[in-house]
């Protein structure tokens, strides 16, 4: 494996585990107060937007 698909690897594996921290702050904004609710969109956005970047390259 070359440094590039090394990193390319890396890279998708960071992107998985944002998805997972995405999906397991959707499963808790649904348990959580308003307040919560609206702190766990925020950071869903974040990361969202974190996702789209890594995955235009």
């Amino acid at each position: 494996m070359s440094k590039s698909d090394a990193y390319q690897r890396k890279g998708e594996a960071q992107v998985e585990k944002w998805k997972a921290e995405l999906d397991q702050l959707k499963a808790e904004a649904k348990n959580s107060s308003a307040d919560a609710q609206i702190s766990a969109e925020k950071k869903m956005d974040e990361l969202k937007k974190k996702i789209d970047e890594a995955q235009k390259d």
